[in-house]
This record gives structure tokens, sequence and C-alpha cells, in this order.
């Protein structure tokens, strides 16, 4: 039992003791929380869901992306219609401007 508590403790220290910085890779919220859906693949409501950028031609700036999420996103982006911050923070990383 011993032997294998310092094995493990042993194994995780391995990056530590080789000096080696450990950053958790950044994952764009895009890639989190948008691009599965927004592929333009998938199928909601009987129409299919548009792309990033479709998206980017659609809502000439980040207002109006919002407005439509927080008054036109169907129920699955509920998480985001309260959110009005995310929803910046996404349409930035996508490329929408501020202003038109």
């Amino acid at each position: 039992m011993r032997t294998n508590c310092l094995r493990i403790i042993l194994l995780m220290s391995l990056p530590l003791l080789a000096g080696a910085d450990y950053k958790p890779e950044h994952t764009p919220l895009w890639e989190r929380m948008c691009a599965a859906c927004h592929d333009g693949k998938t199928i909601l409501n009987g129409s299919v869901v548009i792309d990033r950028e479709q998206m980017k031609e659609k809502y000439r700036t980040i207002d109006d992306l919002v407005k439509a999420v927080s008054c036109e996103g169907p129920a699955c982006m509920n998480i985001l219609k309260h959110d009005e911050k995310l929803v910046r923070k996404v349409g930035k990383e996508i490329g929408i401007g501020d202003k038109q």
C-alpha cells in the first residue's frame, strides 16, 4: 500500500521534478460553447444553424449579436441569454466588431 502511494506521488511529481512549467491550454469560448452547434450542419427546428462566418455577416456589431441571443435565441441558448458579458467575449473572438 505504502509503495503504491509513493509511486503515485512520484508519477504526479515528475513534471515538477523535470522543471516543466505546466500551463493549462486555453480553449476559446467559441470552441467550448458555440462551435458544436454553429457548424453549418446542425439542424434546429427544421433549419440549419448558421456557422461562424454567417454570424459575422448577419450580426454587424456585438450589440446586434447580444440582442439576437437575448431576444431570439432558442431554449438551448438560455445559458447565454442572461450573460451579456460572455456573449460579447464570444462576439469579439469570432471577429464581430464593436461598431459599424
